[in-house]
């Protein structure tokens, strides 16, 4: 087990909680109360994983993360965050954290990060080993291929890493089969010409830093290969040095753990996923507990008015647990759309009985600008898919209106139907608060929410993916403080009933 652990939060019950339970599993525990304090820790300590809350004032949980990747590479980052952090959580991940924990801090969840901070130490001791390994094989190469130039060769050539010889001016001297397979065969080429097409050598090249100090390092970056994809390499450098002792060449070692980057961004995303819906869940049993007790209270007493405001939650409730469930369903697997005829004054009635407690209550003014039963009107759809996208664009219209309830009356919501030559259009406005331009170009994101706590970010991300499986669009106009408007068209298919 890895043993030396740093914990740096401005909250001192954190930290003794998280110091108590690190102890208890085996750690070295140091605590710091605030990021400078915490980099000076790391710096006389050298842990092997960081643990550190975002959110801190003076040196923030990211300007921590920076600093010590840039003096520390190989110590283990492990972020803890707050509702509201994900897009900071996310952006930490391609910093260089190697994963992010949510508050408050579950023990299950923070032993899986640690284990997984771990596993990324675990591996790079093993690449470093074999790395060590095939430094000493190549180094025999280079001294005595005299006596044995045919079996290093081989080994040279077959080793499963791509392995360069680089001088003094970055020109690549010899390369090994992997090499050249995988960008060509190009002598006197330059590495960062090989690699990243660029005319200068990169800023942060640990082959540079081998021809200074004599010393191994490595690095993580993107690199171009001869077919034009890009893929994430390992690299260690090693000196090779002549026989008076001074450096001439360095050999170059590269890693392709693309797929190990993939599997953590996969990982992480999952991650974020869960919080959300759990945070989701835990909102909505709160408002079933509310409705029970209203019942309970109101039974007890005969009043039959919290009776009914209690039932009127849970319907609710029960409303915003089925739109969450098809958020998961849809989200988690593709669908394939199971098209049928339905009647558009059917489909918007269900539509609007189902948030119609909510709009009652919120004191709202529906329009309905929609074809009659009398017309006949159907039209081929998933049902379920595209009622799913018009309940969380309705959704989202009331809780527009909610929020300037105390601030203007007559609050409207208007539903509206058309048909064009080619397609049937579902209108929704709401005149609530209103929607700014940062928010419109980030509205379909996945896990992007306005409603701070009390959103997931997976409704519209949602609704879009269902109307595009229809072969149909949407879109939003909106101006801050007067109205938002979404559009659903989907192309006309209407069926002979």
């Amino acid at each position: 087990m890895t043993n030396k652990l740093l914990v740096v939060d401005d909250e001192e019950g954190i930290l003794d909680v998280l110091e108590i339970t690190l102890t208890d599993a085996g750690y070295e525990v140091y605590t710091a109360a605030d990021g400078l304090s915490g980099f000076d820790m790391v710096k006389t300590r050298k842990p092997d994983i960081v643990l550190t809350d975002i959110r801190m004032p003076g040196m923030d949980g990211m300007a921590l993360l920076k600093a010590v990747k840039q003096s520390f590479p190989d110590i283990e980052v492990i972020m803890i965050t707050g509702y509201g952090d994900a897009s900071l959580a996310i952006e930490s991940l391609k910093i260089g954290a190697v994963d992010f924990i949510s508050k408050p801090v579950n023990q299950d969840v923070l032993e899986i990060a640690l284990k997984r901070a771990r596993d990324r130490i675990s591996t790079r001791e093993k690449l470093a080993d074999h790395t060590r390994n095939l430094e000493t094989l190549v180094a025999e190469k280079t001294r005595k291929l005299a006596e044995s130039e045919k079996r290093y060769i081989q080994l040279f050539n077959e080793s499963p890493a791509f392995i360069t010889i680089l001088d003094e001016n970055f020109r690549i001297v010899e390369s090994n089969n992997r090499f050249k397979e995988q960008f060509g065969d190009h002598p006197n080429m330059c590495c960062y010409q090989m690699h990243k097409q660029r005319s200068i050598p990169c800023n942060t090249c640990p082959v540079k830093q081998t021809f200074v100090d004599g010393r191994s390092h490595t690095s993580e970056m993107d690199v171009t290969l001869k077919d034009g994809s890009v893929r994430r390499f390992f690299i260690q450098t090693s000196a090779i040095p002549d026989d008076t002792g001074r450096i001439r060449q360095v050999m170059e070692m590269c890693t392709d753990i693309t797929v190990i980057n993939q599997l953590q961004d996969h990982l992480a995303t999952l991650g974020l996923h869960i919080s959300s819906i759990s945070h989701g869940i835990k909102g909505l049993l709160t408002g079933l507990d509310g409705g029970d007790y209203l019942i309970r209270s109101g039974l007890e007493k005969k009043d039959f008015q919290k009776i009914a405001d209690g039932w009127e939650i849970i319907r609710e409730k029960i409303a915003m647990i089925r739109q969450m469930v098809l958020d998961i369903l849809f989200h988690s697997k593709k669908r394939t759309p199971e098209m049928q005829p339905v009647s558009v004054f059917d489909f918007i009635q269900e539509l609007v009985t189902t948030v119609d407690p909510r709009i009652q209550k919120a004191g709202i003014e529906l329009i309905l600008d929609t074809p009659k039963p009398s017309t006949g009107f159907y039209v081929m759809m998933d049902k379920t898919m595209l009622f799913g996208a018009c309940l969380a664009i309705l959704e989202n219209a009331v809780d527009a209106c909610i929020r300037v309830k105390n601030d203007r009356e007559n609050l409207t919501i208007q539903i509206q139907v058309m048909e064009t030559s080619h397609q049937v259009l579902f209108t929704f406005k709401d005149n609530g608060n209103g929607l700014d331009k940062e928010y419109r170009e980030k509205i379909f994101s996945l896990f992007y929410s306005d409603k701070g706590n009390k959103g997931t970010g997976l409704g519209l991300f949602i609704a879009r993916r269902s109307v595009q499986q229809h072969q149909g669009e949407i879109h939003v106009d909106s101006v801050p403080g007067k109205f938002t408007e979404f559009t659903i068209a989907i192309p006309k298919k209407t069926s002979d009933i």
